[in-house]
């Protein structure tokens, strides 16, 4: 097993000094906590990146890392693909945006109509946040109500609407009136989902879903719970807004195609965008139409550098390096490792969920993992040379072998026995 990770020192780059420990005139750190975003923090000073090659990236502490993070699941390619690489730099040179449309648009709007045959219309933004909130405006707007149904467990953005499932944790500073708008339905309880909806169906504009909610610990969503979702949204004029953000990458058609059920709105972001800043509205028609500025009274969407040329000349060449048997290789490396890491923790108390090029290690039948616990794994791993996310989602990339993904599970392997012996202790 992995267990004498060779650390190749960084020849340049390394910061003299902690960054987190730099301070502003008044004293302060320049950033609060010392981090960018708090979705980095792993309950200890981290280390930075200096750059990153393929499914490889350097840090400033000399290590050499195999990164499963992606930055969150968004560098399908890893790092610096020279495809994409090579597009965003054309892009760039000919204006980094524009104050009227751009042709890259059209090139990445063409893309992905393709792969969701189902779906008529695409609106860009600069993230999957933004994507979400715009799709929840466009139902509220064509329904004429107000109220939003969402899993527990869920995860989509950062709005104040996408923060109420995450408990009272995340809604700090969100309005009551937000709060009450949104029902949480425990996930997979098909019947809850029902009685929720036949309880007041002329007050919903929408129902969201996430098919692998990651923070519910990567727990699928079963089919009878999306195939009731869709007969009651069908019902009762709700609009059906699944979210895929993460989620595309898992199917040629994202992941609702693997269910046979295909959304009113479709959101996502991280995979289209070549590691540029991006989200999308994918839509019928008949609801994209709200935002039509040739259709009077419809909804105002803006947004500096949404659809901007970089990020959609990344993301089309991504999308095309991310051909149908790029995505059944991964998922088929995915699943592979899932089941070898399975094997060899499950006797100390720990499973591996996920799915396709997706998987997380966690204690057997959390729903929520304790952020103490996700820190620990989190550092047992880095210190054998996998880089994932601080809570432990693995991501694979397409230039990740066989090799690479074994190299992967015996790393993982060894920090979930570590962590296990530890909570023994």
């Amino acid at each position: 097993m992995a267990t004498n990770i060779q650390a190749n020192r960084v020849s340049s780059g390394a910061p003299a000094e902690d960054p987190h420990l730099r301070r502003g005139p008044r004293g302060y750190p320049l950033l609060p906590g010392g981090y960018g975003r708090s979705t980095y923090y792993t309950g200890a000073p981290s280390p930075y990146a200096v750059r990153g090659e393929g499914y490889r990236v350097w840090d400033d502490r000399g290590r050499e890392l195999i990164d499963a993070n992606n930055n969150f699941t968004s560098l399908i390619h890893g790092n610096a693909h020279p495809d994409i690489t090579e597009a965003a730099t054309k892009a760039l040179s000919s204006g980094a945006s524009w104050g009227i449309p751009n042709l890259y648009e059209w090139e990445l709007a063409d893309l992905l109509l393709s792969r969701l045959t189902e779906l008529d219309q695409v609106r860009f933004t600069n993230s999957g946040t933004e994507a979400v909130m715009s799709a929840i405006r466009i139902a509220r707007a064509s329904t004429g109500r107000e109220r939003v149904i969402v899993t527990k467990g869920g995860y989509h953005g950062t709005s104040d609407i996408a923060l109420v499932p995450g408990g009272p944790t995340y809604t700090r500073g969100v309005p009551q009136g937000v709060i009450d708008d949104v029902t949480p339905v425990p996930l997979n309880d098909a019947e809850f989902l029902r009685r929720s909806i036949e309880a007041a169906p002329d007050a919903y504009a929408a129902i969201i879903l996430d098919l692998l909610p990651n923070r519910a610990g990567l727990l699928r969503i079963s089919d009878e719970f999306v195939t009731t979702a869709r007969e009651l949204a069908t019902r009762y004029g709700i609009v059906l807004i699944i979210d895929e953000v993460i989620s595309l990458r898992l199917g040629p058609h994202g992941l609702s195609g693997g269910y046979g059920v295909s959304p009113d709105l479709l959101t996502t972001g991280k995979t289209i965008g070549g590691g540029f800043a991006v989200g999308a509205v994918v839509g019928l028609g008949s609801l994209m139409s709200e935002v039509d500025p040739t259709r009077p009274g419809s909804l105002p969407h803006g947004g500096t550098f949404s659809g901007n040329p970089v990020s959609m000349a990344a993301g089309a060449a991504a999308l095309r390096l991310y051909s149908e048997s790029e995505v059944k290789r991964l998922n088929s490396l995915g699943d592979a490792a899932r089941e070898s890491v399975m094997a060899r923790v499950a006797d100390v108390g720990w499973e591996v969920r996920g799915r396709g090029s997706l998987l997380r290690a966690v204690p057997a039948g959390s729903e929520k993992v304790d952020e103490g616990t996700q820190h620990r794994l989190w550092w047992e791993s880095y210190n054998r040379g996998l880089l994932g996310s601080p809570a432990n989602l693995l991501s694979l990339s397409t230039p990740m072998d066989q090799a690479v993904v074994d190299d992967i599970a015996d790393r993982l392997t060894d920090a979930v026995l570590a962590v296990a012996a530890d909570a023994q202790d």
